[in-house]
């Protein structure tokens, strides 16, 4: 049985979804994906304040060959350097693929993968129990982080969280709940003992009160330091001014991104024009998304003013 304690310190923090950047030709922008990476390093996103999270959707994983997950998982441990965590999306409608990631994340030297019950054909619970057993069986040291996809459309009870809790390598879960209230209330408080629970319903503060260890966050990718900050005011029981941060930047930051789904559904548009209008590299983006258009782009601009963000260009 892993050292849930000595997990519970490592995947502990802001967690950021690394966007995977594409060069003009939209290949893989390998370079870029280290600046972003040591950028947020450099700026506080370390060992017990930070995770990192390669290939998830916030790196377009679907628009991703096998090939290039791999390929961008490895560049991100790679510029992590062992000074920050990395978690590994492994999430496929094909356990083999899952399988394959996985025991490249370990191969590679991750810390852990992300997993979610199967997608497309609705799951059961003995789907998604056989589809985590095969991941876990098919490895020997990663861990796995337990991921509630609910609007894939099988929502993880707090029971089959707990027959998930029974595989020895499970050891995070990223948790959120169709009703972001009782549920997930109750999922934390039931799971903090056994799992690093990180908050994927914007409830970071409440999620800390009741045990979580972090919280996951786009926004940090533009603004570490805001981030680290909050993380840091969590730790201290300053849930008052944590929450406040969160009001003021990430709710404003949030509410610009939703709005933005429901114009192009992927995560990382956003993201990769508020990179650029920072200096930093964002890139373009593969099909089926587009990039932001002026308009849009100028609206985020004043966002990210109004908000604070001291990178602005």
């Amino acid at each position: 049985m892993p050292d849930i304690a000595a997990i519970k310190r490592t995947l502990r923090g802001p967690m950021i979804p690394v966007i995977t950047n594409l060069n003009d030709d939209l290949t893989i922008d390998h370079g870029a994906i280290t600046e972003n990476v040591r950028f947020v390093i450099d700026r506080g996103i370390i060992r017990g304040q930070g995770v990192l999270l390669a290939v998830g959707a916030g790196g377009d994983f679907p628009m991703l060959t096998l090939d290039e997950r791999k390929e961008v998982a490895h560049t991100i441990v790679t510029a992590a350097k062992g000074q920050v965590p990395v978690i590994v999306g492994a999430q496929d409608t094909n356990p083999a693929v899952s399988i394959e990631i996985a025991q490249w994340a370990e191969e590679i030297g991750a810390d852990a993968v992300q997993m979610s019950a199967g997608y497309y054909y609705a799951s059961s619970e003995e789907d998604c129990l056989r589809y985590f057993q095969a991941v876990h069986d098919a490895t020997s040291r990663i861990g796995l982080m337990i991921y509630n996809t609910h609007w894939e459309g099988y929502n993880l009870s707090l029971d089959q969280v707990a027959r998930l809790a029974e595989l020895p390598r499970c050891v995070s879960l990223k948790w959120s709940t169709p009703d972001g209230g009782y549920s997930y209330v109750r999922g934390v408080h039931r799971f903090a003992d056994r799992f690093a629970v990180v908050d994927n319903q914007g409830l970071a503060v409440m999620n800390h009160i009741l045990g979580g260890t972090g919280f996951i966050t786009h926004l940090a990718t533009i603004w570490p330091e805001h981030q680290v900050e909050m993380w840091q005011r969590l730790e201290a029981g300053d849930y008052v001014t944590a929450q406040r941060m969160q009001t003021e930047a990430k709710w404003p930051w949030s509410d610009f991104r939703s709005r933005m789904w429901d114009r192009t559904a992927a995560e990382s548009p956003v993201v990769k024009a508020a990179l650029e209008l920072c200096g930093r590299p964002g890139g373009p983006n593969r099909l089926p998304t587009r990039s932001l258009n002026s308009e849009e782009r100028a609206e985020l601009r004043d966002l990210l003013k109004r908000i604070g963000v001291p990178h602005l260009k």
